[in-house]
């Protein structure tokens, strides 16, 4: 099995759960159910850089991330 590992900066981690706290919070407010989406634009080539973004309630560009494929221990 492969996984996905995505490296954060701890500003981009912040937004992320900062984000999160906000949306479950608006939801409960408003008695809805709702989810979010971790978006990661990779180029091909590898020419850019690849770049996250978020989409809860908000869209939020979390800006540039390194990443790699990696194979699962076990």
């Amino acid at each position: 099995m492969r996984k996905l590992e995505i490296s954060l900066t701890e500003e981009q981690y912040q937004h992320i759960i900062e984000e999160r706290s906000y949306g479950n919070r608006t939801n409960l407010a408003e008695e809805t159910f709702g989810g979010y989406e971790i978006c990661l634009h990779v180029g091909s080539p590898d020419v850019f850089p690849a770049t996250l973004e978020m989409k809860m309630i908000n869209t939020i560009d979390l800006g540039e991330v390194k990443w790699e494929f990696k194979k699962s221990r076990g």
